[in-house]
């Protein structure tokens, strides 16, 4: 087997789970055989996962590097959906960047 570039990685992916509305989980060890990579840097994960943007999808993984998550990207911006949130809070108020700067 081949090592595959993150490009050709990222788009094999798209071919086999672009269906999976719900996403898919991979584990190090089946990137390390379906990548043909003896090591799975952080690097090349980064360049799967800006490559999956271009598509609407992207890939994270857990806090021990042991799991991959293949998902889609939200289409839904965050204030669509947060109406709890939707009123800031009387004392919170937006940073004064130009007072800022004369200040220091």
């Amino acid at each position: 087997m081949s090592m595959k570039s993150a490009k050709e990685f990222a788009v094999w992916m798209i071919d086999r789970f672009g269906d999976q509305q719900k996403g898919v989980y991979l584990t190090r060890g089946d990137i390390k055989m379906l990548s043909g990579r003896q090591a799975i840097r952080q690097d090349f994960i980064a360049d799967i996962h800006a490559e999956l943007t271009r598509h609407g999808m992207g890939m994270v993984t857990d806090t021990l590097k042991e799991n991959y998550f293949l998902f889609y990207l939200p289409q839904q911006h965050w204030k669509q959906v947060a109406d709890r949130y939707s009123q800031l809070p009387s004392n919170i108020h937006p940073i004064d960047v130009a007072k800022l700067s004369r200040e220091g």
